[in-house]
């Protein structure tokens, strides 16, 4: 009994380290302050001493007069299951890689990819993400590099349009900023200066220029990619291509109203498909869409948000998996700017949507699952 007693007093008092020591606790945290960056030892290489667990790039919190009462929450962060591989993606007649890194790394990388296969790079201007291949004269016989020998092989294809040996042939790479902030595309077109008025060299966007051979485009993308997948060259940071990622394709904010608007930098039919695909990846089902009006009628659950399974025990047992309240009918709008691409907004009944702050939560998962 009196070892009992003991210990109870003994519990007693430390208990306000459980229940009641919380003064001491919030006055520390208070006084809490970052600590200074980590030094790496000048003995150790810096590609190898690495931060387990990095913070992510938030983006800076636009419109602060819409938040008089409270600070803003930071937007959501979305995980997608390819967000860290590098992929190929298509659009009619259009091909382009995307790499799971900033312009400043992926530049480097592209240089270095030429220089392995023996290729001369030309018009090297990475202010504006351009590189043009020297001219290439495609004979009929086996290469030692990749480059020449997928020249030489599309050229028999049936695709090709002309003879092996007729002309000379190069690439025009374009190095961009991806719909992610932290991802590069890469566009590329090929060129022979038989076969079709040849670009200046000093052009920076390549939209309107066509392929003389899009399987040799497509086979040298498909190239590229293996070899950043495969990490053949070591990871180097370009301060010359800095400027690459200035260039943002989509931005976030609201506007004089308060409304949020999701902008997007790109071409009419690129940016549509950019919505669909987005809400493919986000498991928002589309109800009906309209091209000309630039209108996706969708149903959006509210377990996208949470991160909660929409059909769980729980649901199934009280009934509710199909409740009204678990799903948002709405419809994702883009119109025209003439200024700046294209406006994405969230309207119901008419309107842009009544609450602003649930509509830019469906802004920015669109956002993050476009690709």
């Amino acid at each position: 009994m009196r070892l009992m007693t003991i210990l109870l007093l003994a519990s007693l008092s430390t208990s306000c380290g459980w229940f009641g020591g919380g003064a001491e606790q919030e006055e520390s945290y208070v006084e809490i302050r970052p600590l200074a960056p980590l030094q790496i030892p000048s003995d150790l290489d810096d590609s190898i001493v690495k931060n387990p667990i990095p913070v992510p790039i938030i983006p800076a919190q636009r419109n602060a007069s819409f938040y008089p009462q409270r600070p803003p929450l930071p937007d959501a962060l979305y995980a997608s299951d390819n967000r860290d591989e590098v992929r190929l993606q298509a659009l009619g007649g259009r091909n382009w890689l995307v790499v799971p890194e900033p312009a400043s790394t992926a530049w480097p990388k592209m240089k270095q990819f030429f220089a392995d296969n023996g290729v001369v790079l030309k018009a090297d201007r990475p202010e504006v993400g351009r590189l043009n291949t020297a001219w290439l004269t495609i004979e009929d016989k086996d290469y030692r590099d990749v480059v020449r020998t997928l020249l030489r092989n599309n050229r028999r294809g049936e695709d090709a349009g002309f003879e092996t040996s007729v002309g000379k042939d190069r690439f025009l790479i374009r190095v961009e900023q991806g719909l992610q902030p932290q991802s590069t595309e890469v566009h590329i077109r090929h060129e022979n200066d038989l076969q079709s008025e040849i670009a200046a060299d000093n052009v920076d966007t390549l939209n309107d220029l066509q392929s003389n051979m899009t399987a040799a485009e497509r086979s040298l993308l498909n190239e590229i990619g293996g070899y950043i997948a495969a990490r053949v060259a070591e990871t180097t940071v370009s301060k010359v291509a800095l400027q690459i990622g200035a260039s943002a394709k989509t931005s976030l904010s609201r506007n004089a109203d308060g409304v949020p608007v999701l902008k997007l930098y790109l071409d009419r039919n690129r940016a549509w498909a950019t919505l669909g695909q987005a809400m493919k990846n986000a498991d928002v089902k589309v109800n009906e869409q309209d091209s000309d009006l630039g209108e996706y009628d969708v149903t959006i659950a509210t377990e996208l948000f949470s991160g909660e399974a929409s059909n769980g025990v729980l649901c199934r047992i009280t009934f509710s998996c199909d409740n009204e309240s678990r799903r948002i009918n709405a419809l994702i709008q883009m119109s025209e700017d003439p200024d700046t691409g294209f406006n994405v907004i969230v309207v119901q009944d008419g309107a842009p949507m009544s609450d602003a702050d649930k509509a830019q939560q469906i802004l920015v998962l669109i956002r993050e699952f476009a690709t």
